[in-house]
């Protein structure tokens, strides 16, 4: 086995001691068995958690343009040059 440091809130480390504590076994059993379980959850799960918090933010933002679809090459070399225009005063 490998030891690994962590670090628990005091909600967390409570919790854990006294979950360890009735059912007769150590913190770190307790922890090993809930990261094998997180770990075993299919890939797919976790990428599919990923992509549905991306979605939420469709439409959460506005740029008040309405055909940035169209042109998002001309808007997107437009802010590179204006990001690369020097700010006067030499």
């Amino acid at each position: 086995m490998q030891r690994l440091q962590v670090q628990l809130t005091e909600e967390q480390a409570d919790h854990l001691r006294k979950t360890a504590e009735s059912e007769g076994t150590s913190q770190a059993e307790i922890v090993r068995r809930a990261l094998g379980l997180y770990l075993r959850r299919p890939i797919q799960a976790r990428e599919s958690a990923v992509r549905a918090r991306a979605l939420e933010l469709i439409g959460a933002f506005s740029s008040g343009l309405s055909d940035v679809a169209e042109n998002h090459d001309r808007y997107l070399a437009e802010g590179i040059l204006e990001e690369n225009e020097p700010t006067g005063g030499v």
